[in-house]
């Protein structure tokens, strides 16, 4: 009697090459959006606005942590921006490069 053979690969079988399994946040944020009816900033800061009626420390801690996080985070991003000074030494220094490449010859 043979062996029935189940499994194994299989033409066509499994994960499409490039697809993905995971949620993005904007995925995230934009159902809890649809579902809830306000944008998630709003419904957050709901939370922390209850949190202190509600005179609940623990929780009132964890939305300052969230929010001072998002601040945090764009704050550090602010401070990336360069000068227009900064800008111009940029481009200059990518002109110096790039006419020094020009001048190499491939071998």
């Amino acid at each position: 009697m043979e062996k029935k053979k189940n499994g194994g690969a299989r033409p066509g079988a499994g994960r499409p090459r490039g697809s993905t399994n995971r949620v993005t946040a904007r995925e995230l944020l934009e159902t809890a959006d649809l579902i809830v009816g306000k944008p998630f900033v709003v419904t957050l800061l709901e939370g922390y606005r209850d949190s202190i009626y509600a005179d609940d420390k623990k929780l009132r801690t964890t939305y300052e942590k969230m929010i001072l996080d998002k601040v945090a985070t764009t704050l550090v991003e602010a401070e990336i921006s360069d000068s227009k000074d900064a800008i111009a030494a940029k481009q200059a220094a990518f002109a110096e490069a790039l006419a020094a490449l020009a001048g190499k010859t491939r071998e």
